[in-house]
């Protein structure tokens, strides 16, 4: 469920809602809850049978998704309902331009795979229900199950080499973050005896330990193929992940630059809440550095490069 929304905020929410429910086709979809806007919204509410308060809280998102009509490529292709849609799937990578391309189409079906609904890529009553609605979050955490925290620096394995041509400077302690945030998946969703060196001898095996940068992203992949799951998703969309969690499945993420790391770094989300993405981060803590936990969404999708979801149900 969107965060609920009232006078003096501001933002992308105030923009999908803006352009949701109209008032957009008279006014500048600005991302101003302005004085105009309250009085816009509690209009609304009285023609749509809601309590008149002027805020966007759950049962007005889920109205406004009701009234919201199909968008495709062949069904308002060009409307405000489509701009909507774009910026409601938060880091999908697309341009807000209200025009639903390939581009809109194909982040439209990746939610809808991972929401477990119909990925043909056309945003009907059922997607714009998930995707608006969608799954309630508590206030507070502990409807989520946490995954294995292995650490790839574990002197069981951390001094292990984990190379494709020979080099004992690369190790798992050093470069092993792609197979250790995936082993928390694995130990937790298929094989508790499954350690992060099992799955490093799988990616050279497989021919996915690079050169020089670690892990290649053809390695999960290879997992879904080997381990069976039914599903797995790419993708760089914050709503995607969060439809990921929702089903019980887990994600490893690709994040660059910032709190996680200085260059490129593998962590296993499994839960979030209202502020927060939770994740289990391989390389933490250290003697120098304290246990990282969890980061304000929009800052963890700023720094992320793309996510991985793997979903529950295996063949």
């Amino acid at each position: 469920m969107l965060d609920t929304i009232k006078h003096g905020d501001a933002g992308d929410l105030v923009r999908v809602a803006q352009l949701l429910s109209g008032f957009a086709g008279i006014n500048a979809a600005d991302g101003q809850f302005s004085a105009d806007f309250v009085a816009f919204i509690v209009t609304w509410q009285k023609n749509h049978g809601l309590t008149s308060d002027g805020e966007i809280g759950p049962k007005t998102w889920a109205a406004l998704a009701d009234a919201a009509p199909t968008c495709s490529t062949s069904k308002n292709r060009t409307s405000a309902f489509t701009q909507a849609l774009q910026i409601a799937l938060v880091g999908a990578n697309l341009v807000a331009d209200g025009v639903y391309g390939a581009r809109t189409k194909k982040a439209v079906a990746a939610f809808q795979e991972a929401s477990g609904l119909k990925a043909d890529g056309i945003c009907g009553p059922k997607t714009w229900a998930r995707l608006i609605a969608g799954a309630d979050v508590p206030d507070t955490p502990g409807e989520f199950r946490s995954t294995v925290n292995y650490k790839q620096h574990d002197p069981r394995w951390g001094s292990k080499m984990y190379s494709n041509h020979g080099n004992k400077k690369q190790t798992m302690a050093n470069s092993g973050c792609g197979p250790t945030a995936m082993a928390n998946v694995i130990a937790t969703l298929v094989d508790p005896k499954v350690t992060p060196w099992d799955m490093a001898q799988l990616a050279m095996k497989w021919g996915d330990r690079t050169a020089s940068s670690g892990t290649d992203t053809s390695f999960f992949r290879h997992v879904q193929e080997h381990y069976g799951f039914v599903k797995m998703v790419g993708t760089g969309s914050l709503a995607t992940l969060k439809a990921c969690l929702d089903a019980g499945g887990y994600v490893v993420c690709r994040m660059g630059k910032g709190y996680w790391t200085n260059g490129g770094h593998y962590i296993t989300a499994w839960m979030y809440d209202k502020d927060c993405i939770y994740c289990n981060d391989p390389s933490s803590p250290t003697k120098k550095r304290a246990e990282r936990k969890k980061q304000k969404q929009s800052d963890f999708l700023k720094q992320r490069k793309d996510f991985w979801c793997f979903f529950p149900e295996r063949k």
